[in-house]
């Protein structure tokens, strides 16, 4: 029985043994597939989240340069603030070295220093010299308005624009290299705004509003300030994006003590710290790995010591050397085949947004690129920057679509306040104090226009008003209609150099011109001229004079100069002539002319050499008044005090190596040679003047500080100082 049993079973067994064989391979061969797929195909997502931090954030790219030392592949990444533009960059497609580059090339101090370089100006606003201390813009009822910060972020913007240029026209962040996200956070609402669509470099300038430094940035009617805020390290961000681990860099400092708080930056820092520490910490739950570079030692704008802080990136990363090791178990690439930019391009369409007194056509004309043109990258960034030189615009910027394989460009524009209040505080060490305060109106009266209206008092008592009517862009024409009225107090001088007497003068003046000009460069004026001229006695000795004189005149004006004050480069020349006829509205003939010209040789970064010369000549003898040209003083011959000589024809050479040791120091060692003459013949020696001196010069944010000493021929020695912006805005629109 036991043995049939035993027998069946074996039969069954046998007849059983190709089914369970086949199975069993099918099985195993399942089981193989699963084993050797499951490592890719299964590996969980990750995710990077880059904190800000402002200068701080600059650590980002350090750690990214770990990562791809250890070969670590991102699948998402989400930044806030500085993180939110180094993240975008990698989303772009940037190694961590091309992003270093980069942010190596940045002027940092462009990027704070958003007045126009002086030889970047249209030569509409170099026709006046620069003139006022502070300025403020004022409201429809001409009321001061105090500014939203310290910076607009016309350069912040478009310098985010040229980093991310490649990818610039990818609305959709999930299609760039990296999918990435950016956050913000709407200063109507306090919520936060996570960008996942839109012009890549408008949601990261909104991401980097920091608060008190950037005005907030407008995106589709809304304002945006820092991401920080409310969420300074975007990991949960991630985790919706799918990111299943999360690396998180966070660079923000922690509260400071109360001995660490000595400047506004300081104060601005902590304050915004003191939110974001609590939001840092609920973040931090999400995190695999928090890498935290070392950074108590730089502040948020220590953008000079980028290399330093990109360092302690890296030797943060390479401290969890051995963590990263567990994100190493992939070897393909995770980015996307992002579609980059092609150069050159050509727009189909060039449309503007924002403007409100400025036509899209005079917008478009500033701007300067046309459509079915092809364009590369620096020739749009050029554009841009030509357009802002106009001062026309708080902020210009352009945006690029692609819509069917073609690209379309919006300039989006917030034009420049129209109305403006400037005061100036002018002193030198001739006891001579001023104050003045400047109304400009731009486009106000008519479009492309300027009306500055200026009223001073001191020992200097003005009232000027001159308005410019411009007709053209890159080249043109204008008219000017200039009435003023100035009193004045002029010294006499003995052999000693000391103030004898003293007069006072009054003018009362009209000019109008017709004029060209050529854009930033060039103007050739023709203009006639009126004016009734006295001097009363004040505490001199000297007869009442006065007349009237009318005529016509030619003035041209060149200038390339980096600086009016403290050039260390380019050009400038003035030329005047006028003549006016005792028959024709004048108490007598008279033919005037005067002119200057100054050249700087550039002989490295921080130093030139400048020859400036100025000739001035009446033609003919001059009665005994003071409307002479006057002499002397920092700004003429130093072998003087201030205007403290007069003469109907003189000429001066001025020789000067100029130096920079330190931003905006500025040092020159001085040779003058004066020349006197009358009747436009040279007189003897005895009017043959030299003077050797060195002076000293500050660039303030409120004005030039400068002071000199010099050695005339009898060794005399004289000091001077000027505080502000001592010297004649008018000087061109004068006749």
């Amino acid at each position: 029985m036991n043995n049939r049993v035993e027998k069946i079973n074996i039969m069954k067994a046998g007849s059983l043994s190709p089914f369970f064989s086949l199975n069993l391979r099918k099985h195993c061969l399942i089981l193989f597939l699963l084993l050797l797929f499951t490592p890719l195909l299964g590996s969980p997502k990750i995710g990077l989240a880059l904190s800000g931090g402002g200068a701080r954030g600059l650590a980002h790219i350090g750690v990214l340069k770990v990562l791809e030392k250890n070969d670590i592949e991102i699948d998402y990444i989400a930044g806030t603030s500085s993180g939110a533009l180094i993240a975008a960059m990698y989303a772009a497609g940037y190694s961590a070295d091309e992003i270093e580059q980069k942010i190596n090339a940045i002027d940092w101090q462009m990027i704070m220093a958003e007045d126009v370089k002086r030889q970047e100006l249209h030569i509409g606003e170099k026709r006046w010299a620069p003139y006022s201390n502070v300025s403020f813009y004022l409201d429809d009822k001409f009321r001061p308005q105090l500014p939203q910060a310290i910076m607009q972020g016309h350069n912040l913007i478009n310098i985010i624009f040229e980093l991310l240029y490649p990818a610039i026209h990818i609305r959709d962040f999930d299609k760039l290299a990296i999918p990435y996200r950016c956050v913000a956070t709407n200063i109507l609402t306090g919520e936060r705004k996570v960008f996942s669509e839109g012009n890549l470099h408008e949601v990261v300038r909104a991401s980097m509003s920091f608060p008190s430094v950037f005005v907030p940035f407008e995106i589709d009617s809304e304002l945006y300030i820092d991401g920080g805020i409310v969420s300074n390290l975007p990991s949960d961000v991630l985790k919706e994006m799918g990111a299943e681990r999360i690396i998180a860099v966070q660079t923000n400092s922690g509260l400071k003590s109360k001995e660490e708080l000595s400047s506004v930056i300081d104060i601005i820092d902590q304050t915004i710290n003191l939110n974001i520490v609590h939001n840092i910490e609920r973040s931090q739950k999400e995190v695999e790995l928090l890498i935290t570079p070392e950074l108590a030692d730089y502040s948020i704008i220590d953008f000079d010591q980028k290399e330093e802080i990109i360092s302690e990136g890296e030797k943060a990363a390479e401290l969890v050397g051995y963590e990263l090791k567990k994100y190493t178990d992939r070897k393909k690439s995770n980015r996307n085949a992002a579609c980059m930019m092609p150069e050159p391009i050509s727009f189909e369409d060039i449309k503007v947004e924002g403007n409100i007194w400025l036509s899209n056509a005079k917008v478009r004309e500033y701007f300067g690129l046309n459509t079915n043109e092809n364009y590369n990258a620096e020739n749009i960034f050029t554009a841009t920057r030509s357009a802002y030189t106009s001062d026309l615009f708080a902020q210009i910027y352009p945006t690029i679509n692609k819509v069917d394989n073609k690209y379309y460009c919006t300039l989006k524009v917030e034009e420049r306040n129209r109305k403006t209040m400037s005061l100036s505080l002018t002193y030198n060490n001739n006891n001579e104090l001023t104050a003045g305060v400047y109304f400009t109106l731009n486009n106000l009266l008519q479009t492309n226009s300027k009306l500055l209206i200026n009223f001073q008092a001191g020992d200097k008592t003005e009232l000027n008003l001159d308005y410019v009517k411009n007709f053209g862009r890159q080249w043109g024409a204008y008219f000017r209609i200039f009435p003023y009225l100035r009193e004045d107090r002029l010294y006499t001088y003995n052999e000693e150099h000391e103030k004898e007497n003293s007069v006072l003068s009054l003018e009362t003046g009209l000019t109008a011109g017709v004029g060209i000009f050529s854009a930033y460069d060039i103007v050739l004026e023709g203009y006639a001229y009126g004016y009734h001229y006295q001097n009363y006695r004040d505490i001199a000795e000297f007869s009442q004079s006065k007349y009237t004189l009318a005529g016509v005149g030619l003035k041209a004006y060149y200038e390339t100069l980096d600086d009016y004050v403290f050039p260390m480069q380019g050009n400038q020349i003035m030329l005047k002539y006028s003549t006016a006829n005792k028959d024709f509205m004048s108490d007598e003939s008279r033919q005037m002319f005067y002119g200057e010209a100054q050249f700087l040789l550039p002989l490295s970064y921080r130093t030139a050499l400048k020859y400036k010369f100025e000739y001035g000549s009446f033609f003919k003898r001059q009665t005994e008044h003071f409307e002479q040209f006057l002499i002397g003083g920092i700004d003429s011959f130093l072998g003087f005090y201030p205007r403290e000589r007069s003469a109907p024809i003189y000429r001066i050479n001025t020789f000067a190596l100029r130096m920079e040791p330190i931003t905006d120091f500025f040092v020159d060692l001085q040779y003058n040679i004066l020349t006197l003459g009358d009747i436009d013949i040279w007189l003897p020696d005895d009017n043959f003047y030299h003077a050797a001196g060195v002076q000293v010069g500050y660039r303030s944010i409120l004005g030039p500080i400068r002071a000199a000493m010099a050695v005339n021929d009898n060794k005399r020695i004289f000091y001077y100082l000027s505080i502000g912006y001592e010297f004649d805005p008018f000087i061109f629109s004068r006749p």
